[in-house]
């Protein structure tokens, strides 16, 4: 059955019973969801404060390992009379006061304890060199004095040897025995004279971790900072063997990134031990880069949560079969006279949609609900006309007829529905006249219009927005004007100062020399400057310089450059093919450098006085690269010249210029000499 043709009463119980639903569910959903947010969070507390808390005790621990070690060495470095049987009293003291160590020892560079090395070759504590490097150690549980092994090659020797600061190996075996070590240098002033250190068994760490336990199941094991496993209460051969990242799972791998970076956090993953879905939290231990690994089970840790949900759906449930009596004693009672309400309305409405707005309600009902159909005949007597006339109205309004007008005579709020509409259609008249008259000089380019007339309300939006939009327009239309203008000036100003600047500079270094042949070069290279400025100048002049015509660019350039040169020029010609291309200043001025540079060189060395010759400057783009090539058929450069190691400053500059607009050169020897220089557009 559709909802429309449920009986009344059915269908208050079933909106009663609904909204109450509805009401409990959100309340419910609300009320679990904060008090489940509330326990997970105090869930994650409680675990990570428990993984602090252990993180905090094994730091402790390994930060007195670090201060023994820190005693070895500077002890070692404080007393220049110590004796090596004094050091090796100390160390063993120091072994024997701590049991948690595996090992003390110290290890010094070739005869920089003593300079006696060769009286104690292949001595307790010492090997072949002599050198001193007692170690002792528990390894095989007495105390023992054995020379430290392979010192020359791992990294608690040559670490710390390197750095000169103290160092905190990985985890690694020695002997058989996975082990960290704890080393500082003994130093002589800067000088580094050996080191001395403390090994800890990683042993005991295992055995004290895997006692560790939180909620009813969870577990605990420690990492490197790289992620290998140092300790594990199940699993005792991944120690030393494996890595976070070995287990392929994404949640741990991002742990172990975390770790690795000496951070803090949680994730919840799968439990490569026993599969389960767990929440792992981990805290560094800032002295060694390890970390304190605490794993939980997560039905464990949302245990409390589960428990109160179940108990709030229970009560939501009652509440929903309590609404839904006394929704149906309330509908027992309603149902009957609105009943008899509803068919008389349906009677009038059945009128309406006919077209027949005089129809009346029964006006002969109970008490209680008299005023229903009275009341609705007075709506209907009054609203009559205004519908009539206000259909009309709007209609003739979205039709465009905006200077249609109300003629209906009522009172009060019909009134004001009438003058709203005349209001209305006169303000959406003149709004849009007056918006109109600005988009219109907008469009051609007058932006001095302003909005005269603004609405209200959005309209008052779309008013202020072409206002705000014309006086946008006319402002950036001003500040790019002043933009071009400074730019152009700007720029104009600092190329010309830095050609005034190198000009001068040649002309005052040329006055350091007696030789004629270093003084023409420098004139000639002046004249090359003074050129470039020429060119710059009618460049200046130039509407645009944002793109530049730089087929007109090179082409004055070269005249420039054929005047420059007192030579027999009717006997050199200048040829040019130039595709018309345009670019940017700061690849426009290098790239002209870059010809005049070469051009000048062939009008200079290329040509014996008096030989016919030819000079050529061709530029073509093509494919998005732009390709420039100079030459000339003169005597050429030589086959094997380096760009970067050429003595000639000038091909010095082109080289520097290609690179700085991100271009190769070239050098083709066929008849003569080629450039080549090609550049992405």
């Amino acid at each position: 059955m559709k909802l429309k043709d449920m009986p009344l009463k059915a269908k208050l119980i079933l909106y009663i019973v609904v909204g109450t639903l509805l009401v409990l569910v959100a309340s419910t959903a609300m009320t679990i969801s904060t008090v489940t947010s509330q326990e997970e969070e105090l869930a994650y507390k409680q675990a990570t404060e428990i993984a602090r808390s252990y993180a905090n005790d094994f730091n402790g621990d390994m930060e007195k390992n670090q201060a023994i070690a820190e005693t070895i060495a500077v002890s070692m470095s404080s007393y220049d009379s110590m004796s090596r049987q004094e050091a090796n009293a100390m160390l063993y003291n120091l072994l024997e006061e701590h049991p948690h160590l595996l090992g003390t020892y110290v290890a010094y560079e070739p005869n920089a304890f003593d300079g006696q090395d060769e009286i104690y070759i292949n001595a307790a504590g010492h090997d072949s060199t002599g050198r001193f490097i007692p170690y002792w150690n528990k390894i095989d549980g007495d105390i023992e004095l054995e020379p430290l092994l392979d010192y020359e090659n791992l990294d608690y020797y040559q670490v710390p040897k390197l750095t000169k600061n103290e160092t905190l190996t990985e985890p690694y075996y020695y002997e058989g025995v996975f082990i960290v070590s704890y080393v500082y240098p003994i130093l002589n002033g800067e000088e580094f004279e050996g080191i001395g250190g403390v090994d800890v068994s990683l042993n005991y760490l295992d055995d004290e971790i895997s006692n560790v336990k939180a909620f009813d199941t969870g577990y605990a094991f420690m990492t490197g900072n790289t992620g290998i496993l140092v300790s594990h209460p199940f699993n005792k051969d991944w120690i030393g063997e494996k890595t976070l990242y070995d287990f392929d799972i994404p949640e741990i791998s991002k742990a172990a990134d975390d770790i690795r970076e000496g951070k803090s956090g949680h994730v919840e993953t799968i439990d490569p031990s026993t599969g389960e879905e767990v929440v792992m939290f981990y805290e560094p231990i800032r002295t060694g880069n390890f970390s304190f690994i605490l794993v939980v089970p997560r039905d464990e840790i949302f245990a409390g949560v589960t428990a109160l949900s179940d108990r709030l759906l229970q009560i939501s449930l009652v509440s929903v079969i309590f609404m839904a009596g006394v929704s149906y004693l309330i509908g027992m009672s309603f149902s009957r006279p609105i009943k008899n309400i509803v068919q008389d309305f349906k009677s009038i409405s059945n009128d309406a949609i006919r077209g027949k707005l005089d129809s009346r309600a029964n006006t002969d009902v109970e008490v209680d609900f008299r005023e229903i159909p009275m009341g609705l005949n007075e709506i209907l007597e009054t609203v009559i006309a205004p519908i009539r006339d206000t259909i009309r109205l709007t209609n003739e309004l979205a039709n465009g007829k905006l200077n249609e007008r109300s003629d209906l005579d009522v009172k009060g709020e019909f009134k004001q529905l009438a003058d709203t509409l005349d209001n209305f259609a006169a303000s959406l008249d003149t709004i849009i006249r007056d918006s109109n008259e600005v988009l219109t000089a907008v469009q051609n380019n007058d932006f001095s219009r302003k909005v005269e007339v603004y609405g209200e309300g959005d309209f008052r939006i779309l008013t202020e927005g072409i206002e705000k939009t014309r006086e946008t327009l006319s402002r950036m239309m001003d500040e790019r004007k002043k933009v071009e203008e400074i730019r152009k000036k700007e720029i104009h100003h600092r190329i010309k100062n830095n050609l005034q600047v190198i000009s001068s500079l040649l002309d005052l270094e040329s006055e350091k020399f007696e030789n004629e042949n270093v003084v023409e070069a420098f004139r000639e290279s002046q004249n090359r400057v003074v050129s470039m400025a020429l060119v710059h100048e009618e460049l200046y002049r130039s509407q645009d310089m944002e793109s530049i015509d730089f087929s007109d660019y090179i082409m004055k350039l070269v005249n420039e450059l054929s005047y420059s040169y007192i030579m027999d020029k009717d006997k050199i010609q200048v040829k040019t093919d130039i595709d018309n291309v345009f670019l940017d200043m700061d690849t426009a001025i290098p790239l002209g450098m870059i010809v005049n540079e070469l051009v000048s060189n062939s009008f200079k060395h290329a040509f014996e006085p008096g030989q016919d010759g030819e000079i050529y400057v061709n530029l073509h783009s093509v494919d998005d690269k732009l390709t420039l090539e100079v030459g000339d058929n003169g005597v050429g450069f030589p086959e094997d010249i380096d760009f970067r190691e050429t003595d000639s400053l000038g091909l010095q500059l082109v080289t520097t210029l290609t690179s700085q607009i991100e271009g190769s050169i070239e050098l083709e020897n066929t008849e003569g000499t080629n450039f080549v220089i090609i550049l992405n557009r």
